[in-house]
Order: C-alpha cells, then sequence, then structure tokens
C-alpha cells in the first residue's frame, strides 16, 4: 500500500482525531436520558471504547446501559455480555424490553479468552457489555478493543475496576460512578474529547432497574437461563 493510500486510511478512522477539525460532529447513541446527552454532547460515542468505573459494583451501574441494550436487541442486534459479576434477572430484563433472545452472557477461564472474546464479539458486530473483574488490563489489551470498535464503527461499554482510574486508558469516554442513595448515580467525567474533567451529573434511575444475584447465591440449575455459554464456546 503506497504511502498517501496509508495516511488516507488513517485519517479515515474514527479514533484518529485532527486538530483543525475542532467542529466535526462525533457520532452518538443516545442514552435514554436527556441530562447525560447534554453532558456526553449527544450520548454515547460510537466506534469508541467507553469505560465504566463504579466506586462499587451494585450500584445500578448496568441500568445505566439498559435503554441501549433494549434498543439495540430490539433491532435484531446480539448484545454480549462479558463476565458480569452478577446473574442478572431475566424476568426484570424482559420487562424492561429487552429481547432476550438477542442477550448472550459468557464466561470466559482465562485473560487471554476474555481479551479474545471482547475483541472479536465487538468486531463482529455484537453490542459489547464487559467487566474485566480484578484482572488487569494492559493499555496495549484496551487499545486492542478501541481499535476493534473503530474498526467496526460500534460503540462497546468496559467495565472497570476504580483502582484503575489513574491508570491511562485510550477509552474515548471514561465515567465514574458512585451513589449515595437507592436509584440514583452520580456520574462524574474523567475523559471525553471537549470536555473538562471532572464535570458531574446526578442521575436518577429508572424505579425498574434490573435486580442482580451473586452467582454463588443461585440454585443449581438456573445459571444458564438464558444465552449462557464458555468462553470456548460450548453452550449449555
Amino acid at each position: 500500500m503506497a504511502n498517501t493510500e496509508i495516511i488516507s486510511s488513517l485519517l479515515t478512522r474514527q479514533d484518529t482525531w485532527r486538530g483543525r477539525n475542532l467542529r466535526l460532529p462525533r457520532r452518538t447513541l443516545g442514552t435514554g436520558h436527556n441530562s447525560l446527552d447534554l453532558l456526553l454532547q449527544g450520548g454515547w460515542p460510537t466506534a469508541a471504547l467507553t469505560e465504566l468505573l463504579p466506586r462499587r459494583l451494585g450500584i445500578g451501574e448496568l441500568s445505566l446501559l439498559l435503554p441501549i441494550v433494549k434498543e439495540q436487541s430490539s433491532s435484531n442486534q446480539l448484545c454480549l455480555w462479558l463476565d458480569p459479576p452478577y446473574q442478572p434477572y431475566a424476568p426484570r430484563l424482559a420487562a424492561a424490553g429487552i429481547a432476550l433472545d438477542r442477550l448472550l452472557i459468557v464466561r470466559s477461564k482465562n485473560p487471554t479468552e476474555w481479551l479474545w472474546v471482547a475483541e472479536q464479539s465487538i468486531r463482529n458486530g455484537a453490542l459489547l457489555l464487559a467487566w474485566s473483574g480484578e484482572q488487569h488490563l494492559r493499555y496495549t489489551d484496551l487499545r486492542k478493543l478501541q481499535l476493534a470498535a473503530a474498526d467496526s464503527s460500534r460503540a462497546a461499554f468496559l467495565f472497570s475496576s476504580i483502582k484503575t482510574l489513574t491508570d491511562p486508558s485510550p477509552a474515548a469516554l471514561r465515567l465514574e460512578l458512585d451513589s449515595q442513595s437507592v436509584n440514583q448515580l452520580q456520574l462524574t467525567v474523567r475523559k471525553l474529547r471537549g470536555k473538562a474533567p471532572g464535570d458531574r451529573l446526578e442521575l436518577n434511575l429508572d424505579h425498574n432497574s434490573t435486580q442482580r444475584i451473586a452467582l454463588n447465591q443461585l440454585p443449581t440449575g438456573q445459571h444458564h437461563a438464558y444465552g449462557s455459554i464458555s468462553a470456548s464456546g460450548s453452550g449449555n
């Protein structure tokens, strides 16, 4: 490939920033919350990785993404959840309008499988919601996910440990999440092009947010209630 072709290819990438084009509109997806759309200058960035960093798990962080999961699943798009820390409550998801037959839960066996599943799901057009758990993702690992999102023009979401907040990240958007009361989230922008770090929003969540149950508290036989497989691809 000639040098001019390489440069042209780079300039068309969604993750390539050109300083003189400050006013180029960003493509976004509505969050389902008007105030959040305003904070994020339109909504969730597409062709990009969004990193969500909750101060603790189970504060409503999943409810934040239910509107986009509903929209994408209703459009017959596969929504893949990688290593969620809880087993989502299927009846509540169905009541929220989410098409359960388009929802797939994957449990990885090790960090290598986790990264492979995350990258391949993005590149194959799925809406990815991934939880890194306690594993430490290198910048190069996150970069692979960001590039996959840019190449496929997809939005991808990663729930990371709050311990990684001070680590560099190639994600286009980083949001710190906290909660002081039920059904309310405090969002703090930690990274977003054109937005000063530290901007905050208190968001009231839908009272019909999903219940979450620790996997080790589930009765035997309910772990695979809908679309749950291991990363090796063996269905149950």
